[in-house]
């Protein structure tokens, strides 16, 4: 099953957003900030991340910066 980890401050945005995608059968992790995301990241990995960019602990340009030095996971910002 494919895993997508959405990294979303906004609770409407990304509860919306894992609805729909669980509805079509992917597995999917949800963080609230930069720093929770990476930790989720470095638990259950992911084979496709949704990034906000403004995000609190730290933004989304920095969260891609350093998933990139783990990983080429593909990111959509």
């Amino acid at each position: 099953m494919t895993r997508v980890l959405i990294i979303e401050d906004e609770a409407s945005y990304r509860e919306a957003t894992a609805y729909m995608l669980k509805r079509e059968g992917y597995e999917v992790l949800e963080a609230e900030t930069g720093p929770a995301g990476l930790e989720a990241y470095e638990q259950s990995g992911a084979d496709i991340v949704l990034l906000d960019l403004m995000l609190p602990g730290m933004d989304g340009s920095e969260v891609c910066r350093r998933l990139r030095q783990r990983s080429y996971v593909p990111i959509i910002m």
